[in-house]
């Protein structure tokens, strides 16, 4: 320990005698480390931290999908889900839930919050226990039970100042009152976007029960999650899920024929689509490590040579090889170990950047943060890095004649052969690496500039939205619900600087939407596993023209059909396209599985296709009924404007408060949000990817032109000698410039073979641009070439200007 310390404090004397040098190595270190610091970070608290349920290794998500329409993680059935709670074996329980709104009134202003509605067993089954109060119970699920609530954490605190004694107080919900009896704890999070209405974490939760009524096969709604028993393994669950599968196709073909089951481990679900984002970044900070260790060996190396009468002379007088390795090594640990000391500080800002930076509508970053295992794996990157990249030049440092180095002026000042080829082995992994880097970058940026380029149907400048969700128990009647609507779009139309208003039921972009089966009137019904498909989205004539939907053919809907349900419909033109090939559409009817008594309607008109759910998804077909067709309670309000939207929201609020007081509004939010929230995960990782990549291109900059610059220095005689001896200025350029260049051409056809293979986990990140894209793949390469040919030609000139009288004096 005492030798250590010796070291250690030798090694610091060393360090602090040559700032520049220590403080070129420790930045590269820097960035190196607190990128990687800062996106383990995210990964640890998405991917690796123990979820906050008991035994969550055993919970799975199970989702319904349609074979024919390749669509996973459907809904589930309340009919399938009640046989399947009673006769699969393989699982300890089965909860379900369903998301909405619901609007909170009393002495403040109207709020909506997102609330959840779930089966008594949900908590028991996570393994969660309310922090106050109680949890609920199958009597709160019967039908003339009181109506009972649980809050969240956030909930209490922010709506009842963490009062302990608000069990048994009450709130107002959906104009009705429903009985506090809990609260949940406070890192209690529980919100599977993939089925959710809301797009937000509930607030409130509420019990679901079933009747007899619920066993009638009739759509689907219900999440649902389950707990594998101890012992059975998730292969083994979804066999036996695969068994019923088949079984309720025979049994229901009407309505199970063609439908899977799906089991989906809780973790998956909760990382969903930024999962596979976050391991590529968690890669690529990997390798601008590499790249930074590469460059940081290549000074040590280039440092070495001018110690080798040191190293010497410690051997002369005793001291053995592994004696000076291990002092060489003691000085590029504690290098790492500062470097590593200033990426935490970078890391802790970039923490606060990648969280302001994240897609919050793909993952919860609100919990990342440099904890204890962060911390550990920052000592561990350090400690590994600093061996890393110290043991080749130390073991390269001490390779050396002990009688020529300690001759003055000898061979031995300069490093030999073998030192210049391991600098040249590192400019060329420097040159690989960052290539990898900037095709995996542009790969990424493409793919986000065509996403940004797709059509998505409607025009979102200018445009206001926001969601009204009117409470059933006080708009029971459906002509009252119609009425309202078609009042608050008539208020907030007359509005001065609205140019047109109208109302839809779900919002491109804004969540999962509704979708059924249904048939076409006067043709042969198809076989089940062949069933006619759409999404159903109810709308006043208003609508389009305020979202610039195209009318192409037809009619739009007139004033009766948007008072009383008429029996008419309008198509998407990818509706028509699909399932009336070489066919008018226009007069026939279709018959859609959406009432409780299904009725045909006719086709009065044809509209623009629109990308409902993201832009990187196929169009899919979509049927628009006037609202009064099937009045539901829930609509959002879409207002085009003439100037900035949101500078209306309080005027168009005050507007349906004109109608009811009591009535709030929700998502008050422009187009133009919506739609940068649907390419956000797209936008997080080529930007981060594209940071990245400048870094290590910038350290690969920088590596060569220290080696070409450090090489330029070392051969000055020889370049002297060349000179004197005939050689013109250009010979010399030529020379520097042929050998720096060989280097990044070897690291470019290195870096291209190895992207080529790796860029393939990027697929399914990519839109519009293939992995191999050989435009990303020629226009990096040529980048990397010309940063590597302005890093060479620099030491270039200034050798071609060497004067041969002063060179032959140099040493």
């Amino acid at each position: 320990m005492n030798t250590l310390w010796q070291d250690v404090r030798y090694a610091a004397r060393v360090l602090w005698k040559s700032p520049g040098f220590t403080l070129v190595a420790v930045v590269a270190l820097a960035l190196g480390i607190g990128a990687n610091t800062a996106i383990f970070s995210v990964v640890h608290a998405l991917m690796l931290r123990a979820l906050p349920f008991a035994d969550s290794e055993r919970l799975v998500m199970m989702w319904e999908f349609n074979r024919p329409r390749e669509q996973r993680q459907n809904v589930v059935a309340p009919a399938n889900f009640l046989d399947w709670r009673e006769q699969a074996n393989t699982f300890e329980g089965m909860a379900a839930f369903v998301d909405g709104n619901v609007n909170l009134t009393g002495d403040a202003d109207p709020v909506e919050i997102p609330s959840q509605y779930v089966t008594p067993n949900l908590f028991p089954l996570l393994g969660v226990e309310p922090l106050l109060g109680r949890g609920l119970t199958d009597e709160d699920a019967t039908p003339d039970a009181e109506n009972v609530v649980l809050l969240s954490y956030a909930t209490w605190q922010s709506r009842f100042g963490g009062d302990p004694s608000v069990v048994g107080k009450t709130m107002t919900l959906n104009s009705e009152p429903a009985t506090i009896i809990g609260v949940m704890p406070a890192d209690f999070h529980w919100f599977i976007k993939k089925s959710s209405n809301t797009g937000k974490p509930p607030e409130v939760w509420g019990p679901i029960g079933f009747t007899e009524q619920s066993r009638v096969r009739r759509g689907r709604f219900l999440t649902v999650v389950a707990r594998i028993r101890p012992g059975i393994t998730r292969e083994q669950a979804q066999a036996e899920m695969d068994a019923l599968a088949a079984r309720y196709e025979q049994d229901y073909p009407d309505f199970n024929k063609g439908w899977g089951v799906e089991l989906v481990p809780l973790r998956e679900q909760f990382t969903g689509e930024i999962g596979r984002a976050l391991w590529v970044l968690l890669g690529a900070v990997g390798f601008l490590l590499l790249i930074a260790c590469a460059n940081v060996a290549n000074l040590l190396l280039a440092r070495a040579a001018s110690r080798r009468r040191e190293i010497a002379i410690r051997t002369a007088v005793g001291a053995s090889r592994w004696r000076i390795v291990r002092q060489l090594l003691t000085e590029s640990v504690l290098l790492a170990v500062v470097g590593g000391g200033l990426g935490l500080l970078l890391a802790w800002w970039g923490v606060e950047v990648l969280v302001a930076l994240s897609p919050r509508n793909l993952a919860d970053f609100k919990d990342v943060s440099l904890n204890l295992p962060v911390l550990l794996f920052t000592f561990g990157v350090s400690i590994l890095t600093g061996i890393i990249f110290g043991l080749a030049p130390a073991f390269e440092s001490t390779r050396l004649n002990t009688n020529e180095a300690l001759k003055e002026g000898g061979k031995g000042m300069t490093g030999g052969r073998g030192s210049r080829r391991l600098r040249g082995a590192f400019v060329v992994a420097e040159v690989a690496l960052a290539l990898m880097l900037l095709v995996g970058a542009g790969l990424m940026a493409r793919s986000f500039m065509r996403l940004q380029s797709v059509d998505p149907g409607f025009r979102a400048e200018n445009v206001l939205t926001m969601r009204l969700t009117l409470p059933a128990s006080k708009y029971r009647e459906e002509p009252k619900r119609t009425a309202f609507y078609k009042e608050a779009v008539a208020r907030i139309g007359a509005l001065p600087g609205v140019e047109s208003a109208g109302a839809v039921t779900y919002l491109p972009f804004s969540g999962p939407g509704s979708a059924t089966r249904f048939t076409v009137v006067d043709r042969p019904p198809p076989p089940p596993e062949q069933s006619m498909t759409t999404d159903v989205r109810l709308s006043d004539a208003n609508y389009f023209r305020t979202m610039g939907i195209p009318l192409l053919r037809g009619r739009n809907f007139n004033e009766s059909e948007q008072t009383e349900a008429r029996r008419v419909v309008l198509i998407s033109e990818s509706l028509a396209r699909k399932y009336f090939p070489g066919e008018d559409p226009l007069g026939k009817s279709l018959v859609i599985n959406m009432r409780a008594t299904p009725t045909p309607t006719e086709i009065i008109g044809i509209v623009g296709d629109v990308r409902h759910t993201s832009l990187d998804a196929e169009v899919r077909p979509t049927v628009y009924w006037p609202h009064p067709e099937l009045p539901l309670t829930v609509m959002t309000v879409v207002a085009r404007t003439k100037g900035d939207p949101l500078a209306l929201a309080s005027a168009a609020q005050r507007e349906v408060q004109a109608i009811d007081p009591q009535q709030p509004v929700a998502d008050v939010r422009t187009m133009e949000q919506w739609l940068a929230q649907s390419t956000e995960r797209a936008r997080f990782s080529a930007l981060l990817l594209v940071v990245f990549s400048c870094i290590a291109l910038m350290l690969a900059a920088v590596g060569t032109y220290g080696v070409m610059n450090y090489s330029v220095t070392q051969r000055t005689h020889e370049i002297g000698v060349r000179m004197a001896l005939g050689a013109r200025g250009r010979d010399v350029l030529r020379m520097v410039v042929g050998g720096g260049m060989l280097l990044t051409l070897i690291g470019v056809v290195l870096g291209l073979g190895a992207a080529f293979a790796l860029t393939r986990v990027l697929e399914s990140l990519l839109y519009g641009v293939t992995a191999t894209d050989p435009a990303t793949f020629g226009a990096v390469a040529a980048l990397l070439l010309v940063i590597g040919f302005l890093a060479c030609y620099v030491p270039a000139r200034r050798a071609a200007r060497v004067d041969p009288m002063v060179a032959l004096r140099y040493e």
